[in-house]
C-alpha cells in the first residue's frame, strides 16, 4: 500500500512540474508568435498589438468563416460583448471584414481580409508544427499506453481541485 501512496505522491509532483513547464513553453510559443507578428507588422507598416484572444478570434474565422458572433462566441469561449469589442479592433486594423446577408440585415458575418489571412496562416503553421512534434513524441507509446493516457487526460480535464 505504501508503494501506491509513493506513486501517487510522485504523480502529483510530476503534474506540478508539467504545469510549470507548460507555462514556460507557452512563453516560448508567445515569443515565436511575436517574432512572426513583428515580420508581419514590418510588411504591413503598422503595429497590431494583438492579444491571444484576438489571435484566436482570427483563427476561428479562418477555420470556420464566414461566421457570426454567436458561433464565434461558442467556439472561442468568450462573451458576445467581447466578440463585438474584438471585432471592432480587428476591423479597424483591416484584418477582418463584416458582411450581412441580403435577407437578414441584423446578423453580421465575419471573414478574413488578405492581411487577416496572413496572420491566420502564421498562427495555423505554428500550431501544426507543435502538433506534428507532439505526435512524433507519442510514437514511442503502445496503443494501450495511448488509450490510458487519453483516459487520464480526459479525467484530468473533468477533475476540479
Amino acid at each position: 500500500m505504501q508503494s501506491t501512496e509513493l506513486s501517487k505522491q510522485r504523480i502529483i509532483q510530476l503534474y506540478i512540474q508539467l504545469v510549470t513547464q507548460q507555462e514556460l513553453r507557452e512563453s516560448k510559443l508567445t515569443a515565436r508568435m511575436a517574432e512572426e507578428m513583428q515580420k508581419l507588422e514590418s510588411e504591413m507598416g503598422m503595429k497590431l498589438n494583438l492579444t491571444l484572444s484576438e489571435i484566436h478570434f482570427i483563427a476561428c474565422i479562418g477555420d470556420h468563416g464566414p461566421i457570426n458572433v454567436t458561433t464565434i462566441s461558442e467556439k472561442v469561449n468568450l462573451t458576445k460583448g467581447s466578440i463585438t469589442r474584438i471585432s471592432k479592433k480587428l476591423w479597424k486594423l483591416d484584418l477582418i471584414k463584416r458582411q450581412q446577408l441580403v435577407d437578414n440585415k441584423k446578423e453580421v458575418y465575419y471573414r478574413l481580409t488578405a492581411k487577416g489571412q496572413k496572420l491566420y496562416k502564421i498562427h495555423h503553421q505554428l500550431h501544426q508544427d507543435i502538433e506534428q512534434r507532439f505526435k512524433s513524441f507519442l510514437d514511442k507509446y503502445t496503443p494501450e499506453q495511448l488509450a490510458f493516457s487519453r483516459e487520464l487526460l480526459e479525467d484530468l480535464l473533468d477533475w476540479d481541485f
